[in-house]
């Protein structure tokens, strides 16, 4: 067992989490999580008994959520060593950015379409409280990624269910260890601004202004996440 994986924290009830609708789903966003804020550094070995009792759940679901995290390019599967996090090539950061402004731009203009001021009303909740644990001096970085995956699924959550909603959910999944990278100094007060422009946007009903500080957001957080992971961003 590798010490990542041992130092992931106590064991957690599965039964404590209502929103995921399995046990699968559960170990999945657990897993996940712990990958994305490098509690689970690149390279480890995640065991699956290891887990599935920091979980407290059985060794199915743990096995299933490593097919799933696979899929999303987080992990690699090997014969006889088993599920190991993955490692970050630039061309992932690059298409996963180039993908993702496409589909947030598209969510962005169907949502402001359709539902903007609902939409907002629930992105604006999730600032306040971004605010509320800065303030407080309690923003941990996984409350900053919970919170602010919160923020940008309040626009897909606008969309009907079908090929554009789910795809723009698995793109950001697949991205978000990027995301996570780009959340340093000056450009977390960047975003923030970014984002408060988007919400007034859609308050406002203007489908050409969020469209383009969702563009300028995603170019933003390209560059910064570029730089986060030790790349060269020009």
């Amino acid at each position: 067992m590798t010490a990542s994986t041992e130092s992931a924290g106590p064991p957690r009830d599965a039964r404590s989490t209502p929103a995921h609708e399995t046990l699968t789903d559960y170990a999945v966003d657990e897993i996940r999580k712990r990958i994305v804020i490098g509690e689970i550094a690149a390279g480890s070995k995640i065991g699956v008994d290891f887990i599935a009792k920091e979980l407290a759940v059985s060794r199915i679901p743990v096995r299933e959520a490593f097919r799933e995290l696979l899929a999303e390019g987080l992990v690699e599967m090997y014969p006889h060593r088993g599920a190991v996090v993955a490692g970050i090539a630039r061309r992932d950061v690059e298409d996963g950015y180039r993908l993702l402004e496409v589909l947030e731009v598209m969510a962005v203009e169907r949502a402001a379409a359709t539902a903007p001021a609902e939409t907002a009303s629930r992105m604006r909740v999730h600032l306040q409280r971004l605010a509320a644990l800065r303030e407080a001096g309690q923003l941990s970085p996984l409350a900053l990624l919970e919170e602010h995956r919160s923020f940008h699924f309040a626009v897909f959550d606008a969309l009907e269910t079908g090929m554009l909603e789910r795809t723009a959910r698995s793109l950001w999944h697949a991205c978000e260890r990027f995301i996570n990278a780009s959340a340093r100094g000056d450009r977390l007060e960047q975003a923030h601004h970014e984002h408060l422009e988007l919400v007034r946007y859609l308050e406002a009903g203007d489908v050409i202004g969020a469209v383009a500080v969702t563009q300028m957001h995603v170019r933003h957080g390209r560059h910064a996440a570029l730089r986060g992971l030790g790349f060269d961003p020009s």
